[in-house]
């Protein structure tokens, strides 16, 4: 999927959002590897990159407009494997386990869930099934937010509102049918009714499974004769993200402290994330591995994210201090921000809306949060209304 095309994705998922879905936003031969009670959807298999010698990304076909699953990443080793981050869905974890499948006949190991957002761990089950001895690790703040905070979080939208919005678009397929709508319009509608039915169901059905090691600042693994390490650079996007290093390799894991093309910042943690960019950018990684979207060979995304979330904040603390809110701000700073935002989006104009409301507009909401008290490691911040 292009950049622009998972911008658009995350556009309908966020219009979603906005109307009432809150935060909620394979392949035949993987069917088998479902939990019981499970249906299978044919969906497309994941796309495989080695990006390393035995560094493998897998990414997913995002879930018609409710829904994106972050990125999967393998390490494979002489005689084990490690996976960073289970994807959002069981059958999604299923498809990726398939192709480590057709990779290697190892065990996998050691899982690590980079932090509590869904879309990166809702699958775990599938490895505990397969590998039962599988060691689950996380951050210690992360394995609190996921025994609690964060199914709650998620609890609306998988009771009340996805199944609110499926029920939406099923009445607008209803009233397409009835009214002679064009073919292409009808089949589009029912595969968002397919996708979105298909998404409730794996996320209502998921057998959560809980990290069982838990670290503060560093764990080291060897992984099969391959030196990995687990760092946390303090609260960030969540209070506990982890990211993976392989310093022989020049390959560092980002989970969502960085995401291509743009970076999400809702609930972040504004001064402390830019500390933890600056912390990763002294890595010197060769190979940056994002939360969502491809891998890159250079830092130029990670330079121009962290560019731009500096003067971000740096306006916007002249912005709070002269008494204005977070969006009357963003509307005085945006056009100072142009030559930011560029380096990040690369001028397209879809990109560009994202950047000013999943960075630039969630950020500034959090900074006032920020400079009003204390962010709690528990409370999790919902979508500014707008």
């Amino acid at each position: 999927m292009s950049p622009r095309d998972r911008i658009a994705t995350t556009t309908i998922v966020m219009r979603a959002l906005r109307s009432g879905l809150r935060a909620t936003g394979l392949a035949v031969a993987a069917a088998a590897l479902l939990a019981p009670g499970v249906v299978a959807q044919e969906r497309p298999a994941p796309t495989h990159d080695e990006v390393a010698p035995g560094v493998h990304v897998f990414r997913t076909a995002p879930y018609g407009p409710v829904g994106l699953d972050g990125n999967s990443v393998v390490v494979v080793g002489d005689d084990a494997v490690l996976v960073f981050d289970t994807n959002g869905t069981p059958s999604a974890a299923a498809a990726v386990l398939a192709g480590i499948r057709a990779l290697t006949d190892a065990p996998v190991r050691w899982v690590v869930l980079s932090h509590w957002h869904w879309d990166h761990w809702y699958g775990t089950e599938i490895y505990r099934r397969a590998f039962p001895d599988v060691q689950v690790i996380a951050h210690e703040k992360t394995a609190a937010m996921m025994r609690g905070p964060a199914i709650e979080f998620n609890r609306p939208g998988l009771e009340q509102q996805l199944p609110a919005f499926i029920a939406s678009l099923e009445r607008r397929l209803v009233a397409g049918e009835a009214a002679g709508s064009p073919p292409e319009d009808l089949v589009s509608l029912r595969a968002m009714v397919a996708d979105s039915r298909f998404f409730l169901e794996q996320k209502a059905s998921a057998d959560l499974v809980l990290p069982d090691v838990t670290f503060r600042e560093r764990l080291e693994l060897d992984v099969g004769g391959r030196r990995v390490e687990v760092l946390n650079f303090g609260r960030a996007v969540t209070p506990g993200d982890a990211l993976l290093r392989l310093p022989s390799e020049g390959v560092v894991v980002t989970g969502d402290l960085v995401i291509q093309p743009v970076t999400f910042a809702l609930s972040v943690y504004p001064t402390e994330w830019i500390a933890a960019l600056e912390r990763l950018d002294a890595l010197d990684a060769r190979i940056l591995i994002p939360g969502h979207g491809p891998a890159m060979r250079d830092e130029e995304h990670l330079h121009a994210t962290l560019g731009a979330l500096r003067e971000v904040r740096r306006l916007g603390g002249a912005a709070h201090a002269r008494g204005l809110e977070p969006d009357a701000a963003r509307e005085e700073m945006m056009p100072d921000l142009h030559d930011a935002m560029v380096r990040v989006t690369g001028g397209d104009a879809e990109v560009n809306r994202a950047f000013e409301q999943q960075l630039v507009d969630w950020y500034l909401h959090r900074l006032w949060e920020e400079f009003e008290g204390p962010l709690s490691d528990t409370v999790i911040a919902g979508i500014p209304s707008r």
